[in-house]
């Protein structure tokens, strides 16, 4: 189950000195997404890049050079088996996570699987049920949650100084070049990537406005293909009705040009708050009876980066570390909740009503 940062019991297993215990970590996967956590694994107490899994071995060797793992493998049986890994980092293509997932699970190791867990909602409760059922944790990296940023709005949401939470807007309009899509086999494809923006860019947001404002119920929308040549999406549009009465929007792309930075307003009764989660950053916020007002911060700038790998990565790390310190004070998931399934749960319906043209209930995903 996913808890809000920094609310994980640690608990210790009697007599232990949790000083030097470390969790040995496995990276599935040798491209662009393993980059992120083999940059940040090093940054982390406790966690020890011990091995890379790729299936090409010049390139898994190439990146295990490159990012000091311990070892590299080619061959997924012959690391499964090995006794010095204790959890996998799954960074393949969306649609085979499942299979790196579940095997993972029966093989006695933890799950940590880049966002989305699976590409829909039952596919990735196949996931949960598996890791359940072998007793090993299990953890969807969703790094905007981690931000200070989110932190502070949740604390402001929870605090009542929005008062009742009428409106949250998710604006996502990114630009991906066509190399982007043409670089890679998997990406744009429905049977390895699952879905378009909405699937790998905007599943952040989808997760982290359910994190501050509660599940969505009911969406209605339009998705298209509108410049690229792929299997996929590149534009969507929806309107949410989450359950505590709240309506909002999704504007999702990568196919807006120039790029803009992404924006999440949520607006109560008594304020709005406008924050950015990839830069961390507050740009907006206005309260009833508060002196304090935030308006575009000295230099923000709406246009973004359209490069996919120029972001920041701490947030990677923050999370990185909270798994790390649950799975080595024994406190690790077992227990999952519908956290893991919110976003995707939107992404379904989304992709139903556009299909049916009709509105879809989130609960009808199980």
């Amino acid at each position: 189950m996913t808890q809000k940062p920094a609310e994980r019991e640690t608990a210790q297993f009697p007599g232990e000195d949790m000083t030097n215990k470390s969790i040995r970590y496995a990276i599935v996967g040798a491209g662009m997404g393993a980059e992120t956590h083999a940059i940040e694994l090093p940054q982390v107490k406790g966690a020890i890049l011990e091995a890379v899994y790729g299936r090409n071995p010049e390139k898994a060797e190439a990146f295990r050079a490159r990012y000091g793992a311990r070892k590299a493998y080619s061959d997924w049986d012959k690391m499964l088996a090995d006794p010095e890994i204790d959890a996998v980092i799954i960074v393949t293509p969306n649609g085979l996570h499942g299979k790196f997932a579940k095997s993972a699970a029966r093989a006695g190791k933890h799950v940590i699987v880049e966002k989305p867990l699976e590409i829909t909602t039952a596919r990735a409760r196949e996931v949960m049920d598996v890791c359940e059922a072998n007793g090993v944790s299990l953890f969807v990296i969703y790094q905007m949650r981690y931000t200070q940023s989110a932190q502070e709005i949740k604390a402001t949401i929870e605090s009542g100084k929005l008062g009742k939470i009428i409106l949250a807007n998710v604006i996502d309009n990114e630009y991906r070049k066509r190399e982007y899509y043409a670089g890679d086999y998997w990406r744009g494809t429905r049977e390895f990537e699952g879905g378009g923006c909405l699937m790998t860019q905007t599943t952040h947001l989808l997760d982290l406005v359910q994190y501050l404002v509660g599940p969505v119920k009911e969406v209605y929308a339009k998705v298209t293909t509108a410049v690229h040549e792929i299997e996929t999406e590149d534009l969507a549009v929806a309107t949410l009705t989450f359950e505590n009465g709240a309506l909002g929007v999704v504007s999702s792309s990568t196919a807006a040009y120039p790029a803009q930075r992404h924006m999440l307003t949520i607006t109560g009764t008594e304020g709005t708050v406008i924050m950015n989660g990839e830069y961390d950053e507050i740009v907006y916020s206005g309260i009833r009876g508060s002196e304090e007002v935030i308006d575009t911060p000295e230099g923000f700038s709406f246009g973004d980066n359209a490069d996919p790998r120029g972001f920041p990565t701490l947030r990677h790390r923050t999370q990185l570390q909270e798994i790390t310190d649950s799975l080595i004070s024994g406190k690790g998931d077992t227990e999952y909740s519908d956290d893991f399934l919110q976003a995707l749960r939107v992404t379904d319906a989304i992709y139903l009503s556009a299909a049916e043209g009709r509105a879809v209930q989130t609960s009808d995903f199980k």
